[in-house]
C-alpha cells in the first residue's frame, strides 16, 4: 500500500474501485469529492480514531496488492 501514498486518491480508486465502499463505512466519500487529495491524506483529513485507522488500513490492504 505504501507505493500509493503519494498518488491522488482518485487514481487509486480508479485502479481499486472496491475501496470506495470500504471508505464509505467510515464516512469517507472521496469518490464523490471534487478534491485532489493524495491517498495518504484520507487518514489525516478524516480524524479517525487509532482503532478506526488500523481497521481501515487492514481492510484496504486486503484489496490493494
Amino acid at each position: 500500500m505504501k507505493q500509493y501514498l503519494d498518488i491522488g486518491i482518485k487514481e487509486v480508486l480508479k485502479k481499486y474501485p472496491d475501496l470506495a465502499p470500504i471508505l464509505a463505512e467510515y464516512d469517507i466519500n472521496c469518490y464523490e469529492c471534487n478534491g485532489n487529495c493524495l491517498f495518504k491524506n484520507i487518514f489525516e483529513e478524516h480524524n479517525l480514531s487509532m482503532k478506526e485507522e488500523m481497521e481501515l488500513k487492514a481492510k484496504m490492504a486486503e484489496i490493494i496488492t
